[in-house]
């Protein structure tokens, strides 16, 4: 590593028609206390003012870099900033959202001091009006007892990383799909050799009628993530699951769950009964021990909510007694 990549953060910051937030978002960033960054704002075919703004700022803090694209999603644009990232560790901020002065610096000393590949802090979700609606904050991590907030918090704006875990093992978002975090963050939970959490909700994820979250279910808009998913199960094997593999198979069944009962409801039939078909070739190709798995059961004594437990060991009944089918025709009609 060259010395000037040494102790650098870059802040992948995707932007596509942001001109009324990047402006906050840019200058939460460039106000950190941690001074060494390289901040590459990816501006992804917007329509508006967004690239000017970038521009403005571009010319007044040289830490900030911008590269433009044609309009191609959230995931290429996070793929093009990994494309061109240089420093040590890496993390991504959303434009539409904004961090805590001092984010970055406790992330980065609770990285360097415990020596982990990934730290994984809290979300403050907060409405357009700047109200703090809830915290989402971890508690504690302990490989192979905790794992919840690997599944619970798997947005990868709030997680820092070391880069060359990136780049090792050539990790990009999947383009065409919606819900790309997911087979990143299992990735990741599988492969780290250490992972830490911070007690800490200092990134703001603010809640909007235009979220993309907000016109996702029924899958009238978006695709499911199920390409990558199943190419994140394989790099993981290919690379070597460095966790108990109990706990990637549970991460994989809440990630079908979320996909089946949740993204998936009100969808139509034919999509359902493909979304259908899929679990079940995942499920018999991937997790062969699947009645083993005591996780997955819904008394398993994990720690993580009930409705995702009670969720998970529904979905393990559905496919092992292949009702999953009548039951997807049910939630075509919710």
């Amino acid at each position: 590593m060259k010395d000037s990549e040494q102790g650098r953060v870059t802040v992948i910051v995707p932007a596509y028609n942001s001109e009324k937030t990047i402006a906050k978002c840019l200058r939460s960033i460039l106000n950190q206390t941690y001074r060494k960054l390289e901040v590459l704002v990816v501006d992804d075919g917007s329509t508006d003012d967004t690239a000017d703004l970038v521009r403005q700022f571009a010319d007044k803090d040289s830490r900030i870099r911008l590269l433009s694209q044609e309009n191609a999603g959230t995931s290429a644009a996070r793929n093009n900033g990994l494309d061109h990232a240089t420093g040590e560790y890496l993390t991504f901020v959303d434009s539409d959202d904004y961090i805590a002065r001092d984010y970055i610096d406790r992330l980065r000393k609770r990285c360097e001091s415990t020596g982990a590949d990934m730290v994984i802090c809290g979300l403050c979700f907060v409405g357009e009006d700047g109200k703090i609606q809830k915290k989402l904050i971890p508690d504690y991590y302990e490989r192979g007892k905790h794992e919840e907030w690997t599944f619970r918090i798997s947005a990868v704006c709030s997680h820092f990383y070391r880069r060359k875990l990136w780049e090792d093992n050539h990790v990009r978002f999947s383009v065409g799909e919606r819900g790309e975090d997911m087979p990143v963050a299992l990735f990741f939970s599988a492969v780290c050799g250490k992972i830490e959490v911070l007690p800490y909700a200092g990134y703001a994820y603010v809640q909007h009628s235009s979220s993309a979250m907000n016109n996702f279910r029924g899958l009238r808009t978006w695709n499911l993530p199920t390409k990558s998913l199943e190419e994140a199960i394989r790099k993981a094997e290919e690379a070597g699951i460095r966790n108990d593999r109990k706990w990637f198979e549970l991460f994989i069944m809440r990630i079908l769950c979320t996909c089946f009962f949740d993204l998936a409801r009100g969808a139509d039939r034919k999509k359902l009964r493909e979304l259908a078909d899929y679990i079940v070739r995942i499920v018999d190709t991937y997790l062969p021990d699947l009645l083993e798995n005591e996780k997955l059961a819904l008394f398993s004594g994990v720690d993580s909510p009930f409705s995702q437990q009670a969720a998970v060991s529904l979905l393990r009944f559905l496919v092992r007694t292949r009702l999953i089918y009548p039951a997807a025709e049910a939630l075509a009609r919710l």
